[in-house]
């Protein structure tokens, strides 16, 4: 046993000899001096930004660091970082700048008082400029309407892009006063209710490149106008608000008593013909129609405008139906309808199922009337349906 023991022992010197030996071999390298390397970079982020980077870093030990240096471009760059240290962690955040366009390599270093020098900390990053925001495309506007009757500009989206964090919009109110509102990236419709509805509106997007990034790019800023002015109870169907069995009275639009064939003259105009909900004439077995009139009045800023009418049947040709625009608040008869502002005249099954067009401009702001005259005097057995109707500005 006394044996063994002196040979362990005369093992544990000759490992000890050994590493003299080496920590000797090493010391050649530093001087004799012993390396000391100051705490790490902690967590190292880079968040882009408009030709700048925010590089952002902790110092979760050793008190003695008085400073950092940020490396980019094979360290042919740098930005140095005074450091006071705190108690405990402390959140160290320098900006570089200007940066051009483009990604980047980060390298960070930390320094003691003695001028020792941590290890690097690695972090890619990029930053953005004038390329990327002339590639930004503005969130679509489906259309823009309003609604005379509220004054209320309805401003209907579609999805928007990724990276898109919002849209801007300015617009001029009723009160000659230039205001800008902000929309959220996940509204798809957007309510002013002081907007001058003879004013152009402007939008633009915008955008972030990344959910850390510093800065906000926007897209090229689009005008809109106004581009479809709301009526009351349009169609697709088109509601009523009496009814009895298949006829009633429309909700929304002034029907006159010649119109008014069905049910002994209290109701028509409204139809439900299969189960819709239309504007309808007919005289098929009932009392003849003889300048019957359907419409309703709304007032209009200058400008071109079209309004559309949707054909869903013509059951036999027509002796004199038309849809119709007027100044003022009524329409014409059908013997004075070339007075009208514009009128068009339907005549048989030909037209089903498709869109007919009266364009008009208005030189200022005025009232008019849109709808439908009709007389079914001579040809029995006629009937006409219309499923919608639409006001556009152009």
């Amino acid at each position: 046993m006394k044996h063994i023991i002196i040979a362990y022992s005369f093992i544990a010197i000759a490992i000890l000899m050994a590493s003299c030996s080496k920590m000797d071999e090493y010391k050649k390298f530093t001087d004799g001096k012993l390396i000391v390397y100051p705490g790490k970079a902690d967590s190292l982020r880079v968040q882009s930004g408009r030709n700048r980077a925010l590089v952002r870093f902790l110092l979760i030990s050793d008190p003695n660091i008085v400073k950092a240096s940020i490396f980019w471009n094979n360290k042919a760059n740098h930005q140095d970082v005074s450091i006071t240290r705190g108690k405990g962690i402390d959140t160290i955040k320098a900006m570089v700048s200007p940066l051009p366009e483009g990604n980047y390599s980060f390298e960070v270093f930390t320094y003691d008082k003695s001028g020792n020098k941590s290890v690097a900390a690695l972090k890619q990053g990029a930053t953005y400029g004038e390329v990327f925001e002339k590639s930004l495309l503005n969130r679509i506007l489906e259309s823009v309407v309003y609604q005379p009757s509220s004054g209320t500009t309805f401003l209907n989206w579609r999805a928007s892009d990724a990276g898109s964090v919002g849209v801007d919009i300015t617009y001029t109110n009723v009160n000659g006063k230039v205001t800008t509102k902000r929309v959220a990236k996940d509204a798809t419709q957007t309510v002013l209710t002081d907007q001058n509805p003879g004013t152009d509106l402007q939008y633009r997007t915008l955008f972030l490149p990344d959910s850390l990034a510093i800065d906000t790019f926007y897209s090229v800023s689009t005008s809109r106008k106004i581009t479809e002015f709301f009526l009351k109870n349009p169609g697709a169907p088109f509601l009523q608000s009496q009814r009895d069995g298949r006829w009633g009275l429309l909700a929304d639009w002034t029907t006159n008593a010649a119109a008014r064939n069905m049910s002994n003259g209290t109701l028509g105009g409204w139809d439900s013909y299969n189960g819709g909900g239309f504007i309808a004439f007919e005289y098929w077995y009932t009392p003849q129609i003889t300048n019957g009139k359907i419409y309703q009045t709304t007032t209009l800023p200058p400008g071109k405008y079209r309004y559309v009418v949707t054909v869903s049947e013509i059951a036999n040709p027509l002796e004199a139906t038309y849809a119709v625009v007027n100044l003022g608040q009524t329409l014409p008869d059908v013997a004075n309808i070339s007075q009208a502002l514009g009128s068009f005249k339907f005549l048989d099954n030909s037209q089903n199922g498709k869109d007919f067009v009266i364009s008009f401009t208005l030189t200022q702001t005025q009232e008019i009337t849109v709808g439908f005259v009709s007389t079914m005097v001579v040809k029995h057995e006629s009937s006409v349906r219309f499923s919608k109707v639409r006001l556009y500005r152009d």
